[in-house]
């Protein structure tokens, strides 16, 4: 049981244990792989990632994955104070004492957090400087496609998707135990789609086959409310649009989908596995998946009471039977990537949308419930000019008209690497917030809400997206000054870069302005597959404001050699429905017929004890769910569960004595034996004890504390026994909060009867 001081704030975050975190023999490891997330664990947990890499790691024999995320500011502090080494989640155990610590870079204000990380984990922060008895440390993710300002840090790094990879690195580094530290680093290296300082290039790693993939199916389920807390389902990868300034776009290039059958056989058990009541269909365009609507109409007719999230959506592409579809099913949001006012600003871009195709979807839409639209918009693109982006006005005009709430979010472009944009300028923050003050201006009293990015962190942004290996000394500047959680408003400072900036007489403009085509470039050290005259000549078409066609329809001819018969594009179809082999979920009769109240009894207890009062209810929920049963909703566009809870427990405090009721449909079988199946899907330190067929009211509430202090107490308490230094006292009476605050006790539980 680990202690974490009460000032700590979601301590549930350090405690692991969730429902589906693997825990191994060590007696059976051969191999311990940190995986790490340089965020906190609301926004590790949330990432699809993480999750891919640690199932399938723990699939291989002989090595045991264990999670470990960026601690907050008041446990940091906490660690270095007590000289506590930051630790995995599973074990708790130092990053130190790891074989192989791998670090997913996904945004790249994260890359000072992970210096810090190592740095709590009691690891050097060079690869040079590590010794024999240190972990081999692994950089992946997008960030990784330009390696060479990171190469000072990681062993070794991997260019493109490691789903493959890393099954190849930890199988060798496994089956290479007890060898000197450089020989396996240099073994690795040998690998395909390996980078390092020694090696100096990596071809781009890419998964050919869907299908053949491995899709994670028993995600660890958060104990802190995620930020995208649900089942999220890859149904396609890479995209074939081909917009000339996103990365992803290129950087996951081409273009591969799963089966209808492959999507709807990971719902299935990944729902299974969860009991989560939302499903997120992921793909950098999820209009364009071709088994869209199936798959949407699966999940509607199989799942009562499901939700289906689609990420940010090309206009377009998706269309009514779609929108009809989600329209029977709990309601989620839609976001339209615009990018940009005006036709011809987008033709640059290669974005070939017709707004009026969803104005035109717009009675669909709000006849079935859809009142907000959200709408992605880009600034400062080098064609734009002031009346492109007063355009706006007009472009959302019509959606005002129809009633619609319309949220605009503005991000300035900043030049990634490996696109046609790679050598172009971005503006300075004095240009890029006037071009964000015109456009505030000309949606002013028009119920627009316009959110918009800090433009000090867009040019930050946009220097370490184009860095080069002179920036490495930058980072290492930064952690020295105590710079990480830079994504977090609260923690971002423009001043030390620009200090550092100024102290090696470098201008930001190098990495800010114009490059030429012609010159190499830092990321050149990663062959991407596609030929980079293809980016000058899309460079080019930008500038003449020419489409070049998309991936879905044809070949752009970008180099890569993929084509149908590779198999990179599942071919699906729009026929292979779901058939009639289940009854409608959303028209059943059983609907219609009394609810039943059932309560159980549950404990919360060891670790468990920092997981919050709403979070507990989130995981019984699901639990319940997972087990086979379902829980009556209330609300048509956002149902929720119906179920109540005793009163509300206090962090940290422990308790044997709370209890739960749901409702649930008539005939259910649901009885004592049942409570074995939730508490399988539960996390360590929740557990059901017993099943009461009834409502809450016919529980009795009567209960006591048992207060632990660690010398005598003078309150209104009775001593019930004493274990050396420890007084254990019985209580009865309010205020329990309060109590606990105090600090006086280092453990309260709440039991249903006397101790005595």
């Amino acid at each position: 049981m680990i202690d974490i001081p009460r000032h700590i704030l979601r301590p549930a975050r350090y405690i692991g244990g969730e429902p589906n975190h693997v825990i191994k023999d060590l007696k059976d490891v051969k191999l311990r792989f940190a995986l790490c997330y340089p965020d906190i664990y609301e926004i590790g947990m949330s990432y699809y990632g993480l999750f891919l890499l640690y199932e399938i790691t723990n699939r291989i024999d002989g090595v045991w994955c264990e999670r470990c995320f960026a601690p907050w500011a008041d446990r940091e502090e906490h660690l270095r104070r007590t000289g506590a080494p930051l630790t995995t989640l599973e074990s708790k155990t130092a990053l130190s004492a790891m074989d192989l610590i791998g670090f997913s870079l996904t945004y790249e204000l994260n890359v000072t957090n992970v210096l810090n990380m190592l740095s709590l984990g009691d690891v050097r922060i060079r690869s040079g400087e590590r010794g024999e008895k240190e972990p081999i440390v692994i950089g992946g993710g997008p960030l990784m496609l330009n390696p060479k300002p990171y190469e000072r840090f990681f062993d070794i790094i991997v260019a493109g998707e490691g789903d493959e990879a890393i099954v190849s690195i930890l199988t060798m580094a496994r089956d290479m135990t007890g060898e000197k530290r450089d020989r396996i680093i240099a073994e690795l290296t040998r690998l395909d789609g390996v980078y390092s300082a020694h090696s100096r290039t990596a071809k781009r790693l890419f998964v050919r086959d869907l299908d053949r993939a491995f899709h994670p199916v028993r995600p660890p389920i958060p104990v802190v409310d995620s930020v995208h807390n649900r089942l999220n389902i890859e149904i396609s990868r890479g995209c074939g649009n081909g917009c000339r300034f996103c990365l992803a776009g290129f950087g996951y290039r081409p273009y591969r989908e799963r089966s209808f059958e492959a999507v709807t056989s990971v719902i299935d058990e990944g729902l299974a596995h969860t009991g989560y009541e939302e499903i997120s269909l992921l793909s950098l365009s999820s209009g364009d998946y071709r088994c869209l609507f199936d798959v949407i109409d699966y999940a509607r007719r199989k799942y009562k009471g499901l939700s289906v999230s689609l990420p940010s959506l090309k206009i377009g592409s998706i269309g009514k039977d779609e929108i009809s579809a989600m329209g029977q099913m709990a309601r989620t949001g839609f976001t339209f990537a615009l990018e940009a006012p005006t036709v011809d600003l987008r033709r640059r871009l290669n974005k070939d949308i017709d707004v009026d195709s969803l104005v035109g979807q717009l009675p669909q839409l709000k006849a079935l419930g859809w009142r907000r639209l959200k709408l992605y918009l880009m600034v400062g693109f080098p064609w734009e000019t002031e009346d492109d982006l007063r355009a706006i006005r007009d472009v959302i005009a019509p959606f005002r008209a129809a009633g619609f709430d319309i949220n605009l979010s503005v991000s300035p472009f900043t030049p990634k690497p490996h696109t046609p944009f790679q050598w172009l300028p971005m503006d300075d923050e004095t240009a890029l917030n006037a071009k964000i003050m015109v456009i505030k201006d000309v949606l002013k009293r028009t119920g627009v809400r316009v959110r918009y990015r800090d433009t000090a962190v867009s040019t930050i942004e946009g220097i370490v997206a184009r860095a080069d290996e002179r920036l490495s000394p930058m980072f290492e500047f930064l952690h020295e000054r105590n710079v990480r959680l830079e994504a977090w408003r609260e923690f971002f400072s423009f001043e030390p870069y620009r200090e550092w900036f100024e102290k090696n007489s470098i201008e930001m403009k190098e990495y800010t302005g114009a490059l030429d085509t012609g010159r190499e470039l830092a990321w050149d050290a990663v062959d991407m597959g596609f030929d980079t005259q293809f980016l000058r000549d899309e460079l080019e078409r930008a500038r003449s404001g020419v489409l070049t066609a998309d991936c879905l329809n044809g070949c752009a001819g970008c180099g890569l050699g993929c084509n149908r018969s590779d198999g990179l594009a599942c071919q699906g179809t729009t026929e292979a429905g779901p058939g009639g082999s289940f009854v409608d979920a959303g028209l059943t009769a059983s609907g219609q017929l009394p609810s039943r109240k059932i309560s159980f009894r549950y404990g919360k207890y060891s670790d468990a004890r920092y997981i919050g009062h709403l979070d507990t209810m989130s995981i019984l929920v699901r639990a319940m769910k997972a087990s086979g049963i379902p829980i009556r909703t209330k609300g048509k566009y956002h149902p929720l569960p119906k179920i109540a809870l005793t009163d509300a427990l206090p962090v940290g405090i422990e308790s044997f004595y709370e209890f739960i009721q749901i409702e649930t449909d008539p005939g259910v079988p649901v009885d004592g034996s049942t409570v074995k199946t939730i508490n399988e899907k539960l996390p360590s330190g929740i557990k059901i004890y017993e099943f009461i067929e009834g409502s809450l009211k016919d529980v009795v509430k009567d209960y006591l504390f048992i207060l632990i202090a660690a010398g005598p107490w003078e309150g209104d308490a009775t001593l019930w026994k004493r274990t050396g230094e420890r007084y254990w006292y019985v209580w009865r009476g309010k205020g329990i909060k309060e109590l606990w605050n105090q600090g006086t006790f280092s453990r309260i539980i709440k039991i249903g009867r006397d101790p005595k």
